[in-house]
């Protein structure tokens, strides 16, 4: 058995950090016992590998962390680099699933054997949800997440792969066919990367699109040219279109993390908005943005003419909730012809029901949920407060029926400009570390985006610095780790 004992800043309710002792011991072949302050903490099955910490980026999740449905106090980040036993550098993702640890379980686990782990509904979250993270000078680690560093990329930059991969993941998820301008609408520690990953997708499609950036800070926007922005705008307003006429962008991808970012994008955006930010608030009177953004939902509008197949069948056929009374019956004919097993649901107020979430608890949820107001289509993404699982199935669509409703918040633009609000959250590794090297082969400057290095111990002023507008990527760096 192997143990560690050390002493960590954990992250509380009211955003402000305290010491705290810790204590893992086990082995990855019989599981973890993690103590905290002498008393049991958390028990982790066989599977997970311990990791001695080297540094962790700041992000605008911790910042947010305290309007986040989980636990605290916690010891955060996840965005971190570590080193295995041998010393060799190591990124981890951050989805602890029974996938990734190796478990049996994952072969009955609806998500872990359908190509969705990363989803999984009783996966821990590195630095998230309850598994300890990379502000900790030790972690434990799903023996499947431990990706090698190459020396290509190094020690400096190899603290963007969990930022980075995210953003590729980003540029993966939008509808990129037949785009010719992309702005990416805040370019900040997340936006500058989102820009870089933008450059190397255009290149690997062979895309012609441009890539436009917005932000009120020159320096960023000069940092945005040198990873591939093409156009940069300091201000919004004379890019803004006019009453009646069309946006200037068929995408924007909304990074400001803020809901006057999100309504500038609306407002920007001809076909495709994308929102990654986690922040926790009510954005546009929806309450479950965030929620939409942890699951890779995406909302749009009904219309019949652009209905998709259905998925291809995973265990059972794909499904499709017609939810409302307002909605007319042909709609379920129509979702039946395009491969859909159709359930309607007369009013949201039925979800009270206990049979609606032992089957959302027992079944994979629907890909499609048709909806007629958008306080349902909120209500689907998170019906029980006390369950991080909605009746849409991670990755699937919402889409709003329009029967005439009052179009306000997020539902004006769905339904009057047809926009579709997709969305994303983290990326493979995998297919990040090649995309960096090759933005690094061409001399892409990556490592303009770290602005700040500060030792773990003074991990309060680097969320001060991250929160500051002169700083973009923070990045907190260990000692030596204590333990044995």
């Amino acid at each position: 058995m192997v143990a560690v004992d050390f002493k960590a800043q954990e992250y509380q309710s009211d955003g402000c950090f305290r010491e705290a002792r810790y204590r893992f011991e086990g082995d990855s072949q019989r599981g973890w016992r993690i103590l905290r302050e002498g008393t049991l903490h958390l028990e982790l099955p066989e599977g997970y590998r311990l990791l001695r910490s080297i540094q962790c980026g700041v992000c605008a999740t911790d910042l947010a962390r305290h309007h986040l449905p989980f636990p605290l106090p916690q010891i955060t980040g996840h965005e971190v680099v570590a080193e295995d036993e041998s010393g060799t550098l190591v990124a981890v993702e951050i989805n602890a699933s029974h996938l990734s640890t190796g478990s049996p379980l994952a072969k009955g686990c609806p998500f872990c054997r359908t190509g969705l782990h990363t989803h999984c509904p009783d996966r821990l979250t590195l630095g998230i949800d309850r598994l300890p993270g990379g502000f900790s000078p030790w972690i434990l680690a799903p023996l499947g997440n431990v990706i090698e560093i190459p020396k290509a990329i190094g020690p400096d930059l190899s603290v963007l792969t969990e930022p980075f991969a995210a953003a590729l993941h980003a540029t993966q998820r939008i509808d990129l066919e037949g785009a010719t301008r992309v702005a990416v609408l805040g370019v900040g520690r997340l936006g500058l990367l989102i820009v870089a990953a933008l450059n190397v997708t255009r290149e690997a499609v062979g895309g012609a699109f441009a890539i436009e950036a917005i932000d009120r800070y020159v320096e960023r926007l000069k940092i945005a040219q040198s990873l591939g922005a093409d156009t940069t705008w300091s201000d919004a307003a004379p890019i803004m279109p006019t009453p009646g006429s069309t946006p200037p962008f068929e995408i924007v991808i909304e990074s400001t993390g803020s809901p006057q970012g999100l309504q500038t994008a609306l407002s920007l955006a001809s076909r495709e908005v994308h929102v990654k930010s986690t922040t926790g608030i009510e954005t546009l009177g929806f309450k479950n943005l965030t929620a939409c953004v942890v699951d890779e939902v995406s909302l749009g509008c009904f219309e019949p003419q652009r209905i998709t197949r259905a998925p291809e069948p995973r265990d059972s056929a794909a499904s499709a909730l017609v939810l409302g009374t307002r909605i007319p019956e042909e709609t379920d004919a129509i979702l039946g012809e395009a491969g859909y097993r159709v359930v309607r649901m007369k009013s949201i107020n039925d979800l009270s029901g206990q049979s609606w979430r032992e089957l959302v608890s027992k079944e994979l949820q629907a890909d499609c949920v048709v909806v007629d107001s958008m306080e349902a289509a909120d209500r689907v993404i998170r019906p029980w407060p006390d369950q991080e699982q909605g009746l849409v199935r991670p990755r699937g669509i919402v889409l709003l029926a329009d029967v005439g409703q009052v179009r306000s918040g997020l539902g004006g633009p769905i339904l009057d400009r047809r926009i579709r609000l997709s969305t994303s959250r983290c990326g493979d590794f995998r297919k990040a570390i090649p995309s960096m090297e090759r933005l690094l082969t061409t001399r892409v400057p990556l490592e303009r985006i770290i602005t700040d290095r500060l030792p773990v111990e003074e991990l309060p002023r680097a969320f001060e610095l991250a929160r500051s507008p002169r700083s973009l990527k923070v990045v907190v760096v260990h000692t030596e780790a204590e333990g044995s």
